[in-house]
């Protein structure tokens, strides 16, 4: 018998409060939870804010680029997501003078990489020369914001009486372009020691339709933000994913 659906909405934020280290902070550019005019979600704040996740899901696939700190530097991601099929594929592309690049395939449980590529995102991927590993989200960066990518996307609403009784914020209104949005803190970590009055290491942007237009985190032993920007225009679906990938999520995820 499945669990009641508030248990079930409460074990997905926990999954992604637990990925982002589930502590508040000054948010520098995203805004300073901590200031007087952070104030817990209305209703309505809460019912636009449940609709972000399902929003993104039922998009199905759309364009992504993301800044993450990594080691004292910043890498960008730039591709596209497919949120029904927990799927992704982009160009990742490092600092410096001579960017390293490399394409990624990933899902919920592997990436596999193709280093030493120059050409852009492809309209497929090549064939062969991937590298897979396992994603290790609370090892690395870079693997925390590829499962966020992924965990953005949920195939129903998120439960908004939850949220208005979380520690979920109203951090400003803000604008991106032309389009007016509300900034949201995620809520902080649940548990016996947990401060039920600070927010969590998630900033979501949504606008007046219940859209994610922007999100960011502190992940993967960072103490800076990543961001993702996603914007609404129309997107190609993604192109199957790769053997390597298959065989490497199946080899993970062992027998059934």
């Amino acid at each position: 018998m499945k669990p009641p659906r508030a248990a079930r909405v409460a074990t997905v934020l926990l999954c992604l409060l637990t990925l982002t280290g589930c502590t508040g902070g000054s948010g520098g550019d995203t805004g300073d939870d901590r200031a007087p005019l952070a104030r817990p979600l209305t209703p309505a704040e809460a019912d636009r804010a449940a609709l972000a996740r399902f929003t993104t899901y039922r998009r199905g696939t759309g364009s992504v680029t993301m800044t993450i700190p990594y080691r004292g530097t910043t890498v960008t991601l730039s591709g596209r997501v497919d949120w029904r099929r927990h799927l992704g594929f982009a160009e990742i592309i490092g600092a410096g003078a001579l960017p390293a690049r490399e394409l990624i395939q990933w899902n919920e449980s592997t990436v596999v990489t193709l280093p030493g590529w120059s050409g852009g995102l492809p309209e497929r991927p090549p064939a062969h020369g991937w590298q897979p590993h396992r994603l290790t989200p609370h090892a690395s960066p870079l693997d925390a914001a590829l499962r966020l990518l992924l965990g953005l996307g949920s195939n129903r609403p998120d439960n908004a009486q939850l949220l208005a009784r979380s520690s979920a914020r109203w951090i400003k209104d803000d604008r991106i372009g032309t389009t007016p949005v509300t900034v949201f803190a995620g809520p902080g970590s649940p548990g016996p020691n947990a401060d039920g009055n600070r927010p969590g290491n998630t900033r979501y942007w949504i606008d007046g339709e219940g859209n994610l237009l922007r999100f960011s985190a502190r992940a993967g032993g960072e103490t800076s933000w990543m961001t993702a920007e996603l914007p609404q225009h129309e997107t190609a679906a993604l192109p199957d994913p790769v053997p390597d990938l298959t065989s490497a999520a199946t080899a993970t995820a062992g027998p059934g």
